[in-house]
């Protein structure tokens, strides 16, 4: 399945595979969202796929919009098709405890 995000009041929901093939544009998407909002809850519990530059990519941005005293929730934690490149990356961290 390619890579889709739909909006809804706040929350981004990613469905799809993440891959380095597309981490650049939702940098690209990520970042003009963050120019207009303070707050964001990202889902990936839909993510069918993610590799290791994806997980890579989520962790950067996490801190990246902590540095700029913004807040990103992302929820996925429960998600089993990626839960094993989280923990492989050292990247579950991020991941809230909060399910949507």
């Amino acid at each position: 399945m390619a890579l889709e995000i739909q909006e809804n009041r706040g929350l981004f929901e990613i469905s799809g595979r993440i891959t380095s093939q597309n981490v650049g544009a939702l940098k690209v998407y990520f970042d003009s969202i963050f120019e207009t909002q303070e707050i964001i809850v990202v889902s990936i519990e839909k993510v069918e796929e993610m590799d290791a530059s994806a997980a890579l990519f989520f962790e950067k941005l996490y801190r990246d919009v902590a540095s700029q005293h913004k807040v990103l929730s992302i929820v996925g934690k429960q998600n089993r098709d990626i839960a094993e490149v989280m923990d492989a990356t050292g990247t579950a961290y991020i991941l809230s405890s909060d399910r949507i």
